[in-house]
């Protein structure tokens, strides 16, 4: 019934985006299907269904509330008035690439042909690589305000909607003038975590020669934007890009190691439970908190309060508690790419692990009782089970179909709580001392080098990754619907298809 409600709630959430209902008749109609369920009480099949209907509108409901109002200090009505002068504070950590960096401004005041006003929104300005800026900082920036992109077909990626979702309705590229105000802004906490983090990663790249440097950094720090084109486009093309975005599985290590350390201490269950998940969210904030890791520390916190009360639930509750949990404090993370790539990971693999590693063990050489090919298959099945769901969608958004992924996730995905444990080891030391960071950082170089240099390799035939063309909306979700009606009917079949762990 929980998971049932998890996913009325979420259909409301997307049925309120669609449809724009009004908030008033959202309410009435909230009373009324209330009041009816208090009525149908004594009857278990209506009531259920009256309650599925409360989680429907409750889900509509959270999702208008939410939307923001465009007044007329709003920045979005300065579009197309020439070239204004912003004043704000920047209300994120900047996303830096290559070629630039993107900062979204929080506008306190604005200025245009001489007069100052009092003006509120966000504006996602485009900057050059350098000067850096840091989350919290005044900014003073001066150019042209443009519109997002839209889709150009229907059914395409839409970026003025995926900004829309991030409350950005306006953009700034290359501002003719950006000027460092004093003061600041934003959390203290935050801002001083985040200064941290920037410490931690000028540490690693210290310690650590490129491209291991900027590997460690993404693997430890969710920092993808020093990782060089050349190693980023060969993660891509091998499909081991998940390796550098924080994941349930790096949670999963992290309360490992947690677990052992708390058994090592002898701590009671309740102070293990309280440094299993100071750590797990520090870290997740230290990570970014972006609403993939969102999901993964919350799925994980959930894991370990079921343990810790001995009231362990099935991973299938846990994954739609925790979507539902971070889409009750943000309905928009739902359009969020890596929210979904994620979310849709986890699922696969709860959905298509039994299945796949049964079909491996019937057929040669994966049944051959070979030294380390049980260790193979199970990375085999992992990587094909996720790919039943995820690939279509990166497909959709990226195009781009890695057709060497099973074998450079068999090879180079193992090294991953290696890399991880040495490169934590390596920053500890750095932390105390930097030559001592520097003596344990050849450890750490190992695991990281052989990931690097294996994903530089499989890249490299022609054939490792194709690019597909782009396709409509409506294929993705008709895919998705055949997988789904796959699933219900082998499930009816009593195949037993279903979730092998509940750690990721």
């Amino acid at each position: 019934m929980f998971i049932r409600f998890v996913l009325c709630w979420l259909l409301g959430t997307v049925g309120a985006y669609l449809v724009a209902p009004s908030l008033f008749w959202l309410v009435v109609a909230l009373v009324v299907l209330a009041l009816v369920a208090w009525l149908v009480r004594d009857q278990p099949r209506m009531h259920k269904w009256t309650i599925l209907g409360l989680a429907l509108l409750f889900g509509a409901l959270r999702y208008s509330a939410g939307l923001p109002t465009l007044g007329p200090s709003s920045v979005a009505t300065m579009l197309d008035q020439g070239e204004v002068l912003l004043v704000g504070v920047v209300a994120e950590a900047p996303r830096q690439t290559a070629s630039a960096q993107r900062l979204v401004l929080a506008v306190e005041a604005l200025q245009v042909d001489g007069r100052q006003q009092a003006a509120e929104g966000r504006v996602l300005v485009v900057l050059p690589t350098y000067p850096a800026y840091a989350y919290g900082q005044r900014l003073r920036v001066h150019g042209a305000l443009s519109e997002p992109r839209g889709a150009q077909r229907p059914g395409e990626f839409d970026y003025r909607a995926y900004l829309a979702h991030r409350n950005i309705f306006v953009l700034m590229q290359q501002p003719t003038e950006v000027r460092l105000l004093a003061g600041s802004g934003g959390n203290r906490a935050l801002a001083l975590l985040l200064r941290f983090r920037e410490h931690c990663r000028t540490l690693l790249l210290r310690t650590l020669p490129e491209p291991q440097a900027s590997l460690a950094v993404g693997i430890m720090l969710g920092i993808r934007s020093t990782i060089p084109e050349t190693v980023a486009n060969a993660f891509a093309a091998t499909g081991t890009s998940h390796i550098l975005v924080i994941s349930g599985w790096h949670f999963s290590i992290v309360a490992g190691v947690l677990a052992g350390l708390a058994s090592n201490m002898r701590l009671k269950r309740i102070p293990a439970l309280l440094l299993t998940l100071g750590t797990m969210w520090f870290y997740a904030l230290f990570a970014g908190a972006s609403a993939a890791v969102l999901r993964a520390a919350t799925m994980a916190s959930l894991a370990a309060i079921g343990r810790a009360s001995k009231r362990e639930r099935d991973p299938w509750r846990l994954l739609c508690a925790s979507c539902w949990l971070i889409c009750l404090a943000n309905p928009h993370t739902l359009w969020d790419i890596g929210f979904q790539l994620s979310a849709l990971a986890i699922t696969s693999l709860f959905a298509f692990s039994e299945p796949i590693e049964a079909w491996l063990a019937a057929r040669r050489p994966f049944n051959v009782p070979w030294p380390g090919m049980a260790a193979v298959r199970t990375s085999l099945t992992a990587t094909l089970a996720v790919q039943v769901l995820t690939l279509p969608l990166i497909a959709y958004y990226f195009g781009n179909l890695s057709i060497i992924a099973p074998l450079a996730n068999i090879l180079i995905v193992p090294a991953l709580p290696l890399a991880m444990a040495t490169s934590a080891l390596t920053l500890l030391a750095a932390l105390i001392w930097l030559p001592l960071g520097q003596m344990i950082a050849p450890f750490a170089w190992l695991p990281l080098t052989w990931m690097s240099t294996g994903v530089g390799l499989l890249a490299t035939p022609r054939w490792a990754a194709l690019q597909v063309p782009p396709f409509p909306l409506w294929l993705l979700l008709s895919y998705y619907g055949l997988v789904l009606a796959a699933w219900w009917w082998a499930q009816q079949r009593g195949a037993g298809y279903g979730p092998r762990a509940s750690g990721q």
